[in-house]
């Protein structure tokens, strides 16, 4: 609650567990506003020493983080701050959405009303064409956006890909062990890519979909680069 993030996240579960299992209390680092009272409860909180480890109400009640805290009548206090009610619209469906909802509007309303370029990507490619893709790419193809990124797998893995959309209005995912790259037609009605945050979009077609993260570019720039994109 004090820094607005959990104290262990790895890239995976295993890798948090792993985290939890082996850190050092007295190392951890915090932001700057964390009071020193504050930093020597949660280091005396989660510490692996489960003799050294505050474990029972009393003691954790007499920290000096709590000074000042009637416990006996906190019950029955009056809340420091009390938050404003927010009244939301009812949702006109059982899963939220209105009748008239469309993967644009869902695209505003996480980015914002952002302009697109009025001319064709296609004639402005943003990236030459390298060594490695040049094998990939069709006579006068060119690259408008390409990045290393995450494949989402089962079971919370991710692997290392190749991701590049091109002049030809193709979506390429290529593997560095240099097996036969995935190829998606981009123009098609039953492909789209939908964002699930600010790194993180599905790319969703007939028979499938997958789940890509891009830390660098962001799903901002691949959803604004696809859905401005004429074939």
């Amino acid at each position: 609650m004090l820094t607005g993030r959990p104290p262990f996240r790895g890239e995976n579960d295993f890798l948090t567990f792993q985290q939890i299992l082996s850190h050092d209390s007295d190392a951890m680092e915090f932001p700057a506003h964390v009071p020193e009272a504050a930093r020597d409860l949660i280091r005396r909180l989660l510490v692996l020493d489960l003799d050294a480890r505050l474990t029972d109400y009393d003691t954790i009640q007499a920290h000096s983080f709590f000074e000042g805290v009637d416990w006996t009548g906190i019950s029955t206090a009056t809340p420091p701050v009390v938050p404003d009610k927010t009244h939301l619209p009812t949702p006109t469906m059982v899963d939220g959405a209105s009748p008239n909802w469309s993967l644009a509007n869902v695209l505003n309303d996480v980015f914002g009303a952002t302009p697109l370029l009025a001319d064709d990507p296609r004639h402005h490619p943003i990236h030459s064409t390298t060594t490695s893709s040049s094998s990939i790419l069709e006579n006068n193809e060119g690259i408008l956006l390409q990045a290393d990124v995450k494949l989402h797998g089962s079971l919370f893995t991710k692997k290392a890909r190749g991701l590049m959309f091109t002049t030809h209005g193709r979506l390429i995912v290529s593997d560095a062990k240099n097996q036969p790259p995935q190829v998606f037609q981009w123009g098609a009605n039953a492909i789209h890519i939908v964002p699930k945050n600010t790194s993180t979009f599905d790319i969703r077609y007939t028979s499938g979909s997958f789940r890509i993260t891009d830390t660098v570019h962001g799903a901002q720039a691949w959803c604004r680069l696809l859905n401005s994109f004429k074939p």
